[in-house]
């Protein structure tokens, strides 16, 4: 096995963990279980799916793009807005830090399905659904896509579809 494969090897199985944790969100969601599997298995989708894009992008100074420079093929799908997100979730209590010190005693929603719900501030949210929309301190991010992102890149690494 090439040293690169090492990585793309890891990357299938984020994707398959991913996967694996969209499945369980789907299933609590169908269940309504809003307060714990909803959000805690969507954070672990969104955390493989960050590990992934982490994985098979590093830093171009780095002896990992060195090493897989020219056998993985990324064109057309990017994982990098949820970059932004995992951040977030993973730096969660600096986040929280920040919505305290800017809460003037608004309405808010924290792990809450706010579908259809409309006239509420972004920063009305914490943490919230709105369909399959993730709201998170302001800012929205669409989760089917990066869903329908990380089951390309893992077609791609099962199918072989790399540029060496």
């Amino acid at each position: 096995m090439d040293k690169w494969q090492v990585y793309t090897q890891e990357a299938q199985t984020q994707i398959e963990f991913a996967k694996s944790s969209w499945a369980a969100f789907l299933e609590a969601e169908r269940q309504r279980n809003l307060f714990f599997d909803i959000f805690l298995h969507l954070q672990h989708f969104l955390s493989h799916a960050a590990i992934v894009d982490k994985i098979l992008d590093p830093i171009k100074s780095s002896e990992r793009y060195r090493l897989l420079e020219g056998h993985i093929d990324l064109s057309g799908v990017d994982l990098k807005p949820f970059r932004r997100l995992r951040n977030n979730l993973e730096h969660f209590d600096e986040r929280l830090d920040r919505w305290v010190s800017e809460y003037d005693g608004y309405p808010f929603f924290d792990m809450n399905l706010v579908t259809g719900t409309k006239g509420f501030p972004k920063k009305a949210y914490l943490r919230a659904l709105d369909g399959h929309i993730y709201k998170f301190h302001g800012e929205d991010y669409d989760l089917d896509q990066l869903y329908a992102t990380i089951v390309a890149i893992g077609e791609r690494l099962e199918n072989g579809k790399y540029n060496g």
